[in-house]
């Protein structure tokens, strides 16, 4: 079986330097739980394709795209990925080993967009705009990512991250306990040390099964590129481990809202030196991380109900298409053409501001 990515990087070719007023975008993007890249390639991709389209087809001023995705700490399939992280010199993971807790992915994923940023302005991007975005457990992450990023305000202009936008897939932002599958998690969950334990059971069920068989068998419910995901995730050295002590850390720590007008948005304009994130989210119509009753008093509180609320968040049910939570098995065509709509709706409102 092929060594997979921890990372997924989609740019522009480097030997067509932009022009000088080009804004360029990165679209940074954050897992879910299990927190494996690869299982989003499909949709990475598709949107890369779409938005080379918009690019392309841009009047009002250049534009320029990058998609930086990357596995959450924790969740490396291989010892091989430790050494390409290595040689890359990327050093914002903990200094311990795994498992690592929401506080210390949070931090790790902060370190990380600050690194792509830099590095896109070396490259000789000028002026460089960011849209985080998540699945899952991903977007509380990108919704803290917006918060800490905010409540710094950096003036160095190394250092400055200015995000323009959110788009939040299948959000589990609130209440994870109560949703169907939180509730069922909290009954074998809370014990300090069943993650190290179901590791350990895990290894000693597929120790002598090769990662080749166990994607074979895998594929009778889900596509050879994601079955072959799954058995990397099931033969990793601590992938099982962190993602329910992950799990725990989401249980007992996402719970209530816990953001301010300057990510929800408000009438008035913010004193931050930035305009507040243009915010999307697309919800499930049943989701079995997110309770129905959270997502409706969600919505009800902070979404925008009509023109006159343009400055609140546009969140989306799906009622029609029966698009999963876990929409990157099967479906990341569509929710990519849909999320590419939500794009556009950020740009042009960035591009306006």
């Amino acid at each position: 079986m092929a060594i997979l990515s921890p990372i997924i990087h989609l740019l522009s070719s480097p030997s067509t330097p932009p022009r000088p007023n080009t804004r360029s975008y990165i679209l940074y993007f954050i897992p879910g739980n299990p927190g494996l890249i690869e299982y989003y390639r499909e949709f990475l991709t598709h949107l890369f394709s779409l938005l080379q389209e918009v690019s392309r087809n841009s009047s009002q001023q250049p534009l320029d795209f990058e998609i930086y995705g990357r596995s959450l700490p924790g969740f490396e399939t291989s010892a091989q990925e430790k050494l390409e992280d290595a040689s890359r010199g990327e050093t914002e993971k903990p200094a311990h080993d795994p498992p690592y807790s929401l506080a210390e992915q949070i931090e790790t994923s902060e370190k990380t967009l600050k690194r792509i940023v830099r590095e896109a302005r070396k490259s000789g991007k000028r002026d460089v705009r960011v849209v985080v975005m998540g699945h899952s457990f991903g977007t509380y992450v990108c919704m803290e990512l917006m918060r800490r990023l905010r409540a710094r305000d950096v003036l160095d202009d190394e250092d400055d991250v200015r995000i323009v936008g959110g788009v939040m897939l299948f959000p589990a932002i609130m209440n994870i306990a109560g949703s169907p599958q939180g509730v069922k998690a909290t009954r074998f969950a809370t014990s300090a040390s069943f993650p190290r334990l179901a590791q350990a059971f895990v290894h000693l069920l597929v120790a002598l099964i090769p990662a080749s068989v166990l994607s074979f068998f895998i594929r009778f419910g889900a596509p050879p590129h994601a079955a072959q995901v799954v058995a990397a995730f099931i033969k990793s050295p601590t992938g099982v481990q962190q993602a329910l002590y992950l799990l725990q850390h989401e249980l007992r720590e996402i719970t209530l809202d816990k953001w301010d007008e300057e990510i929800w948005g408000a009438a008035h304009k913010s004193t931050h030196r930035h305009p507040r994130p243009v915010l999307r989210f697309l919800f499930a119509k049943k989701d079995h991380w997110v309770a129905q009753e959270t997502r409706d008093e969600l919505i009800a509180t902070r979404a925008a109900k009509g023109e006159g609320e343009t400055w609140k968040p546009k969140m989306e049910v799906d009622e029609v298409n029966g698009w999963p939570h876990a929409f990157c098995i099967k479906h990341s065509i569509p929710v990519a053409e849909r999320v590419k709509e939500y794009l556009e709706d950020i740009i042009e409102a960035d591009l306006k501001s």
